[in-house]
């Protein structure tokens, strides 16, 4: 699902903004959010400093829960993070954490002064 998500990203090319018309929507509590990466390139990140954690299922399987992670429908990081995702030609996921992590870093120095 996320690589299909992220050719279509890729081939619109610019952010979608929020998206009212989702039954989720706002699945975030964001005052302004970005939905271009609704199904998130980095999933599962594993990082719970963005908000993330393991999750227990209903069934008990214990899952990557990003319902608490809002960094990536902020429309600077979204914009940031898919005009890093644009140079890339070839997508892995090597690549793409690898954008994360310069984003995480960036937009933790930025917010925490």
């Amino acid at each position: 699902m996320t690589s299909k998500h992220i050719q279509k990203v890729m081939e619109k090319g610019k952010l979608t903004g929020p998206d009212k018309e989702c039954e989720y929507y706002p699945c975030h509590d964001l005052d302004e959010m970005d939905c271009t990466f609704c199904f998130c390139p980095f999933y599962p990140c594993g990082d719970t400093s963005t908000g993330g954690e393991l999750i227990k299922t209903e069934g008990g399987k214990v899952v990557w829960g990003c319902k608490n992670c809002t960094w990536i429908h902020k429309p600077e990081v979204a914009q940031k993070v898919l005009d890093e995702i644009l140079k890339i030609e070839e997508i892995d996921r090597k690549k793409l954490l690898e954008i994360r992590l310069k984003f995480v870093r960036l937009f933790s120095r930025r917010h925490s002064n």
